[in-house]
């Protein structure tokens, strides 16, 4: 990819029933402020602009040469612009996003997860009840498309390293239950198009769309203190003409304690639990229904060691499978959580997915003044259940990041992550060591 490519319009079915959507918005927010006449409106408006330069040397994961180059390099950019009119209690919201890529070549690891161009990525109303004295208040409810981000943000969370961010099309309902915060949510995750590798090199647009066949819904409760956090999501989902899956049927528990101690010492714990049924893969040739049993466990203990730097030991525990000819799925599915800041950058170096893991490690955050970032991590990894004749040590990985505000409106990032590869990972036509290098630019309105 040398050079971007400009914009053409595409008419489908797709295109009209999300200009559709945004005509009724539309009409909603116009309907409602033509009865505003001695009522103040408000309309924010705002936005980023995101530049970055990634380059890797030698990919971390097995791979051969007739498969990917061993080194890659790519340039990022994504630009956000978002804005909200607001009038009494109703608030319209429109957020477009471009996220494109260049420099890298015919790279295999180049998804829908990097460029999506041109899209209107968020398109809700928002209203807020007046408040009722009682033991179940309704804060706010919120209908159209939009990102979601809760709790540990490893089930469900909108992007922030990733080039492209998750969107989800339905209801969310915000509430005050006794002294708990609850979200109850009803969505259907949208897909982002296109997705063969040919248009994304290209940075090709088309309309991203959701499906009746996958649905996601369940909810997100933390307490008054926020140290106790509960997330219950189920996911459904089945094939359909346009949407090839692996039938999921899946429920997801998540239990987040956190302990602060007198002494400044904070302990946190989060236990995940999945069961349900999937195929073992998205092939329409499978139809082998299996039984999911997963779970996930993190943990850390930290502690304020300086006035400015914060330290933790940390622990991950991810259930894994080696045998996908038995009737049962042990590999933990991550629903649409990130993992960046658990596992490393992800993008052009990918770091290793939150499934059959094991790792202990150190990270560190220091904030010498309010234009001052730094992050320092180290983790040993582990495969919870090693391929068979494969060694089950991954290897030692480090990796640093340094943030520095320059002005309110703009920041400047420098990073990098290393993986000193055990035997676990050492296969391949690229098993020496991985080196990735990344620097990139902020500006805010």
């Amino acid at each position: 990819m040398h050079r971007p490519l400009f914009v053409r319009p595409l008419v489908s079915q797709n295109l009209l029933a999300l200009l559709s959507r945004l005509i009724l918005l539309t009409l909603i927010a116009v309907s409602t402020l033509a009865s505003a006449a001695h009522d103040e409106v408000t309309l924010d408006v705002s936005g980023s602009f995101r530049v970055r330069y990634e380059s890797l040397n030698n990919p971390i994961f097995p791979s051969y040469s007739n498969a990917r180059e061993q080194s890659n390099q790519r340039l990022s950019t994504r630009l956000i612009v978002s804005s909200t009119l607001h009038y009494r209690n109703v608030a319209a919201t429109v957020e477009v996003r471009d996220s494109r890529v260049f420099l890298d070549e015919n790279d295999p690891t180049l998804t829908a997860n990097q460029v999506n161009t041109l899209e209107p990525t968020q398109f809700f109303i928002a209203y807020q009840p007046a408040n009722l004295q009682g033991l179940f208040t309704v804060n706010e409810i919120k209908v159209g498309r939009m990102e979601l981000d809760y709790g540990s943000r490893r089930l469900l969370a909108k992007t922030a390293y990733r080039n492209a961010t998750n969107t989800y099309d339905g209801m969310v309902v915000e509430a005050r239950v006794a002294d708990w915060q609850v979200h109850g949510i009803y969505v259907l995750p949208v897909s982002r198009f296109p997705s063969d590798s040919a248009r994304l090199d290209a940075n090709k647009r088309a309309f991203d769309r959701s499906y009746s066949d996958r649905k996601f819904f369940g909810f997100y409760a933390a307490s008054n203190d926020n140290n106790i956090k509960l997330q219950s999501y189920w996911l459904k989902e089945n094939d359909a003409k346009a949407l090839a899956t692996k039938n999921r049927d899946l429920y997801t528990l998540s239990v987040d304690y956190t302990q602060p101690f007198d002494n400044g010492v904070i302990t946190n714990i989060e236990v995940v639990g999945q069961t349900g049924t999937s195929y073992q893969t998205a092939s329409a040739d499978d139809i082998n229904e299996k039984d999911v049993r997963a779970y996930m466990m993190f943990g850390y203990v930290g502690k304020q060691i300086t006035d400015n730097t914060f330290l933790r030991a940390e622990v991950d525990y991810i259930s894994g499978d080696n045998d996908s000819s038995d009737n049962t799925i042990s590999d933990f599915d991550s629903l649409y959580g990130v993992r960046r800041f658990d596992f490393g950058p992800t993008d052009v170096y990918q770091a290793v997915p939150r499934r059959n893991l094991k790792t202990i490690g150190l990270r560190s955050v220091s904030k010498s003044s309010k234009t001052h970032n730094i992050m320092l991590g180290y983790k040993a990894m582990w495969y919870q259940k090693a391929p068979q004749d494969v060694d089950s040590f991954i290897g030692h990985q480090v990796e640093a990041r340094w943030r520095y505000q320059v002005r309110p409106e703009l920041r400047l990032v420098l990073g990098g992550a290393y993986l000193k590869k055990g035997d676990g990972f050492a296969r391949g036509d690229y098993s020496d060591n991985s080196a990735f290098l990344f620097t990139g630019a902020l500006y805010t309105f």
